[in-house]
């Protein structure tokens, strides 16, 4: 009974250690960059955020409740897509929007 138990123990440590193991390698499907606006005009940004393909994420300033994220998909395929979001429910991006430093190329 003894044995058992270690045996149980060790297969448990071992599917912890392994499903630890397969969620260090992920790495997202998009490079995600976000930014946040001080209200629903979407002209003043408050703050930024970048998912990079390799996993790396850089954020600067604060979030708020007005957000648009532009996803790339890391592996080429498809275009990006922009989407705007107010209070987690995606909305109509207004056309200032592409006047934000999403579209800087530089």
């Amino acid at each position: 009974m003894r044995r058992l138990g270690r045996i149980g123990l060790t297969l448990a440590i071992a599917a912890c250690v392994c499903g630890y193991a397969r969620g260090i390698g992920a790495l997202p499907a998009n490079e995600i960059e976000t930014e946040y606006f001080s209200d629903s005009t979407f002209t003043v940004e408050v703050g930024s955020s970048f998912l990079a393909c390799n996993g790396g994420h850089f954020r600067e300033g604060r979030t708020s409740r007005f957000v648009v994220r532009l996803a790339t998909p890391c592996r080429g395929a498809g275009g990006s897509e922009i989407a705007c979001v107010v209070d987690g429910v995606s909305t109509t991006c207004p056309s200032s929007i592409y006047d934000s430093a999403l579209f800087d190329c530089n």
